[in-house]
């Protein structure tokens, strides 16, 4: 056999998959760093675009993966290749776990965020509207020029 065995390819790919997954995990760690604090928002987007580049990467590798997850089963794997791989999995699903934890907790801060900007919106309105009304009832005073 010339190249890397199907199980071989398999914990190579999935190996990678942790890595993102961790790095996407990290990210989400980051925006509710910065969501919990009054942190940078351009930062928190950014973030977003990054992590959207991550998910696409998944994505990308899920599709090379799945001939290769369709065949194995068929294989005779030693069953130190399959007790890795499946570390490897548990790894994922652990991962993805923290990072939808993560994201839940993300979401109410928004919210939250959300919340208290509307909030403070709504106090410049009403007092936009009360120096408006007080305007409205004074008239301004007038000024004369003296000199002449």
């Amino acid at each position: 056999q010339d190249g890397p065995t199907t199980v071989e390819q398999l914990i190579s790919g999935y190996s990678l998959e942790a890595e993102i997954y961790a790095r996407l995990l990290e990210i989400a760690r980051r925006q509710g760093e910065l969501l919990e604090g009054d942190g940078d928002l351009d930062l928190c987007a950014q973030l977003f675009t990054e992590k959207d580049e991550l998910l696409r990467a998944i994505s990308t590798l899920e599709a090379e993966l799945e001939p290769l997850k369709r065949r194995w089963w068929s294989e005779d794997v030693p069953p130190a290749s399959r007790d890795h791989l499946n570390d490897i999995l548990d790894t994922i699903l652990a991962t993805i776990e923290q990072l939808m934890a993560q994201e839940q907790r993300n979401e109410q801060l928004l919210l939250q965020h959300h919340a208290k900007v509307e909030e403070e919106l709504g106090q410049v309105q009403r007092g936009a509207a009360m120096h408006d009304s007080q305007r409205d009832e004074e008239p301004l005073p007038r000024f004369m020029d003296v000199h002449r």
